[in-house]
């Protein structure tokens, strides 16, 4: 399978088991665990990739401990809409400006955040991640609000399907997906690298960073990924500052051991 991107499809076979699916709902202790199994079958039966529904049930709510779906009982914060939100069995206004629809059970909320992606596909040709997310919370494609946001339920993702650092495990980088402009937000070529690019591997410095030699790249250090110690980024282009440079995701990298020019 392969890995996920940001212009991976929201309609896909599911990329993890039920088990697993449960598992990560239960390491939150999340209220949905008692529902899980009945929520992956209806995401299976919607065509809805499980990884991603669940990337983004954590993105918005930690797995629906935290912020307004720990009272709405929403999969995803769905905004209160008469002709999506059909299965709500009432709204909730904190008082920010959104009424969001609120739910007795996620069996249901699930049912009702399937319409809405299916919706975005069927009225707006909207079917990729990165399509979806950005009309999810309302922002422009690429802006850096939507970027943030499909960038952390894409890496979610890739440490759904990879939690031992991906196709190989150990004192290892491997890179996932596409190249990825973070200028445009899109998935781009000029610096093409194929999914699972070693880029740096070993502990005695046996296979050191290279640097990317395609198309007079060159590969620089970024930092960690939203202030963590998990996911590091690298650019790959003519220089740190090239505007149609490309980032690649690294897990558990070790900083000092990457070539910073």
């Amino acid at each position: 399978m392969i890995t996920p991107t940001p212009d991976s499809p929201t309609l896909a076979a599911p990329r993890i088991t039920v088990e697993k699916f449960t598992s990560l709902l239960k390491s939150k202790n999340s209220p949905a665990v008692p529902e899980a199994s009945a929520v992956y079958n209806m995401l299976l039966a919607q065509g809805v990739d499980p990884s991603f529904a669940l990337a983004q049930f954590r993105v918005e709510s930690q797995y629906g401990t935290a912020g307004h779906a720990a009272v709405t009982g929403s999969w995803g914060n769905m905004l209160y809409d008469p002709h999506l939100t059909v299965l709500a069995s009432g709204k909730y206004s904190p008082g920010n400006g959104y009424t969001y629809a609120t739910y007795s059970n996620y069996t249901t909320a699930i049912v009702d955040y399937c319409g809405y992606i299916h919706w975005y596909i069927s009225e707006y040709g909207l079917d990729t991640i990165y399509e979806a997310t950005a009309r999810w919370i309302g922002k422009e494609p690429g802006s850096t609000g939507h970027q943030s946001y499909v960038s952390v339920i894409v890496n979610d993702m890739i440490t759904y399907e990879y939690p031992n650092g991906g196709y190989e495990s150990g004192d290892k980088m491997i890179y996932f997906g596409d190249a990825f402009d973070r200028t445009k937000g899109q998935i781009v070529q000029k610096y093409p690298v194929t999914s699972g690019l070693q880029l740096y591997r070993g502990a005695d410095d046996a296979f050191p960073l290279k640097k990317y030699s395609g198309t007079a790249g060159k590969a620089w250090w970024l930092g960690f990924v939203n202030g963590g110690k998990i996911w590091g980024a690298i650019v790959i282009g003519t220089s740190v500052a090239d505007s149609d440079a490309t980032i690649v995701y690294i897990k558990n990298p070790d900083p000092a051991k990457i070539l910073k020019a």
